[in-house]
């Protein structure tokens, strides 16, 4: 790969699809059109199907894209969709709209959705390209706990 032969650290510092069948095919204009917020209460513009499965694919998908190519690092879209909420009748479903791994609930709490979980085991398996600096140096990230 062309960005690696510097030997300097690569980053992918923003990749992710919505939450609904076909976004990823979108890619980044994934979220373009779904929400019609002119509508009062703003709602799903058109026959979108929630598919929280074709989201985790994507990000599984990319992240052994970027392992296979040398990114030491990658960095999903975003946590959550905090202006679109989640809502359980699938025409106000805004999150469908949002590249969040969370999906905000209509009392304000986050819950994780498939690729929270993926991310989180892909990550948490992963071996860190650059050691964790602390105050006296160098540290294992192995002695890192969450």
């Amino acid at each position: 790969m062309l960005y690696v032969r510097h030997g300097k650290p690569l980053a992918a510092t923003e990749f992710g699809c919505c939450t609904y069948r076909g976004a990823a095919e979108r890619g980044g204009i994934g979220w373009v059109d779904v929400v019609d917020h002119d509508a009062d209460p703003p709602r799903i513009n058109g026959d979108y199907v929630r598919d929280e499965e074709a989201q985790a694919h994507y990000l599984r998908e990319m992240l052994a894209v970027f392992d296979e190519e040398g990114v030491d690092t990658a960095f999903w879209f975003t946590f959550a969709g905090y202006e679109y909420p989640h809502h359980a009748d699938p025409r106000f479903d805004l999150d469908m709209a949002s590249y969040g791994v969370c999906r905000l609930m209509p009392d304000g709490s986050l819950a994780p959705k498939r690729s929270f979980h993926i991310m989180a085991k892909a990550y948490t398996s992963a071996t860190p390209a650059l050691p964790v600096q602390s105050e006296d140096g160098p540290t294992d990230v192995s002695e890192c706990r969450a």
